[in-house]
């Protein structure tokens, strides 16, 4: 017997190279069909084609696994051993090449987004609102890392996506803007000196509360432009978190530049007004980041999808939470 012939009931001690899966799944089809016309047909094979499939299986498994009757085939013992293995490596084998799906009804998984305290006040509620209703099961963990560890956290998986202002991270990461964000003022709305709007020599005289959060640049850049020499205003207070801006200025005749999006949230609950800044502040996009190696992870997709449909072109006024 050449090397090319394997004796019938060692199918073990086939070599990996003489394996067809087009010769496996004629196998499996003909033993199902028990007919060579209607097998062909299923396949897309002419009949010359099957008999020199069945010709080539024959030499491969050195039996004859089918049997000609008056109507069809009848498979040999080997060949009724065969099939089970043959299928069951054929249904892997094709599980493969179907891409999973997420199914957000059902699926009970946890993703870690990274986002700031803005992020928190501004996306959680209509995006926890929104998963209420089409994904119950999905829990939302949300991160602060720094700058190495988000990218770190990105490329490992432990981190699904970073959502707000962020800087470049590098060619293995993929960004998607969301919107572009813009700073408003806001004041108390019986600001003995404000009325809707603001001068730019006001801003000389009334006292500033300034955030600057870690690590944000546009941040910084808003008290550039307050110190310049056209502005010079009065810089009062710096704090670390916009979210301290609303309910200071509510209790004080103190003015603050905050995100527009994030004041059209809190100036409805606090009674503040908002109003256009004098001077021109630094515009910023709100984007998405994730890593390459989960581009096309089904449930990484479905959630960018989530924040695309919830976020995308976000204009103000942003909707009022409660």
């Amino acid at each position: 017997m050449s090397s090319t012939h394997i004796k019938a009931g060692h199918p073990s001690r086939l070599l990996s190279r003489q394996v067809d899966l087009n010769l496996l799944e004629l196998f499996e089809t003909v033993y199902r069909t028990r007919n060579l016309t209607a097998a062909g047909s299923q396949l897309g094979l002419s009949q010359p084609a099957v008999s020199r499939g069945l010709g080539r299986l024959r030499e491969m498994y050195g039996d004859a696994l089918f049997v000609r009757q008056q109507r069809g085939v009848v498979p040999t013992p080997f060949a009724d051993s065969l099939v089970s293995p043959v299928s069951s490596a054929l249904e892997i084998l094709r599980s493969t090449v179907h891409r999973p799906t997420f199914c957000q009804a059902e699926e009970a998984r946890t993703f870690r987004v990274s986002m700031s305290d803005i992020g928190e006040r501004l996306f959680l509620p209509r995006l926890m609102r929104h998963l209420a209703e089409v994904a119950p099961q999905v829990i939302i963990e949300v991160v602060s890392p720094s700058q190495g560890e988000l990218f770190d956290g990105l490329a490992s998986g432990q981190i699904d996506l970073a959502v707000g202002y962020l800087s470049d991270l590098g060619k293995q990461m993929h960004q998607r803007r969301l919107f572009r964000e813009r700073f408003v003022y806001v004041a108390r709305k019986d600001h003995p000196g404000v009325k809707g709007k603001l001068r730019r020599d006001q801003l000389r005289e009334l006292a500033h509360v300034v955030a600057g959060p870690e690590g944000q640049q546009h941040a910084a850049a808003v008290e550039k432009v307050l110190s310049g020499s056209r502005v010079k205003a009065r810089v009062a207070l710096r704090v670390h978190s916009f979210l301290c801006v609303g309910p200071i200025v509510a209790s004080t005749d103190m003015i603050g530049a905050v995100p527009s999006n994030l004041g059209a949230v809190v100036a409805p609950h606090m009674q503040l007004q908002l109003v256009e800044p004098p001077v021109q502040f630094p515009a910023f996009d709100v984007s998405m980041t994730w890593h390459q190696r989960f581009h096309r992870d089904p449930g990484s997709e479905w959630l960018r999808s989530v924040f695309i449909t919830l976020f995308d072109s976000l204009r103000v006024p942003f909707e009022t939470e409660a």
